[in-house]
């Protein structure tokens, strides 16, 4: 863009906005347009480059977010916390933590509310326990243990690390729990083998009159199936309808499997028949739960209707 300084200066802005819309819709080929266009055009400037940097990372094209991350000699601590992110979310934790490294060790940069909950995500993902036991300690220090999102990270990383226990104390202490943190116990105690007490986190949540989501509802009913409780399961099939948590099909596909699970074929099958849409879950779980309970014709018929949709 060869024109007067004033258009040249007016455009920046604009371009600004193009980029930021383009990467809140993971547009990665108008981010890589407009990048051409920016540079052709001699307006490529630090700014324009931390932006264009940004809108990379959030369309996921981890090189190109990274080779213009490491050209800007300012950066902040958005920038840092977006490339992080960038990094965890593409299966590169291991990226993401040697960043924050980087991080820790320039003084004009201190880790916020949004760079904790990347990098301690990051300790879950590699089981780097020691460091998340340092992390923890560093949320302490800087004021965020009554930061929630913070402290959802925690809980969910030592269940990841199979300290429940500590999870369990951590959970407890916590200064305001959402739906979420719940949620993380129930799987948190599910996974690590603590079935009975994933069920009363749910019980004590539900007499909380804390309101379940569809998550509360997938995370639970395994649990119910595990257990071959399937009362309990019932009543999380009626919180389903009622509360109208049936928007996601992960739900079916979970009341499918613990109904069968609990060897309740005709209440499977009667999901499964009200379901919308179904997708390869939904035909798996019946199939196998067919197989659970005995009935390998039923499982094979299920089996020639899949494949020959």
């Amino acid at each position: 863009m060869n024109g007067p300084p004033h258009v040249r200066q007016k455009a920046k802005p604009f371009f600004t906005k193009l980029l930021q819309n383009y990467a809140a819709t993971k547009s990665l080929t108008k981010v890589k347009q407009l990048h051409a266009i920016i540079t052709s055009s001699g307006l490529l400037s630090a700014h324009l480059n931390s932006i264009i940097a940004v809108a990379y990372a959030n369309s996921d094209h981890v090189s190109n977010a990274r080779m213009l991350f490491d050209e800007i000699p300012e950066r902040n601590s958005f920038l840092y916390n977006t490339v992080m992110r960038m990094y965890t979310q593409n299966g590169s934790s291991y990226n993401s933590v040697r960043l924050f490294a980087d991080m820790l060790r320039l003084e004009s940069y201190l880790p916020d509310n949004y760079t904790y909950p990347i990098v301690i995500k990051a300790c879950g993902d590699l089981a780097l326990r020691e460091l998340g036991v340092v992390l923890h300690g560093r949320t302490l220090v800087a004021g965020f243990d009554t930061d929630t999102i913070v402290q959802n990270c925690l809980l969910a990383m030592y269940t990841s690390f199979g300290e429940i226990k500590v999870a369990g104390k951590l959970f407890d202490g916590m200064w305001k729990r959402s739906v979420v943190s719940w949620n993380i116990m129930i799987s948190g105690y599910y996974m690590n083998g603590y079935a009975n007490q994933a069920l009363e986190v749910f019980n004590w949540m539900v007499n909380n009159r804390v309101e379940p989501n569809s998550a509360s509802v997938v995370s639970v009913l395994p649990v119910c199936g595990y257990l071959k409780d399937v009362e309990v399961g019932r009543r999380v099939h009626v919180l389903v309808e009622s509360k109208g948590l049936g928007n996601n099909i992960a739900v079916w596909n979970a009341l499918v499997d613990m109904y069968m699970k609990c060897c309740s074929i005709s209440e499977a099958r009667l999901v499964f028949v009200g379901m919308s849409e179904r997708d390869v879950v939904t035909w798996t779980s019946m199939i196998s739960g067919y197989i659970l309970n005995g009935e390998v014709r039923n499982a094979l018929g299920f089996y020639v209707q899949c494949n020959s949709m």
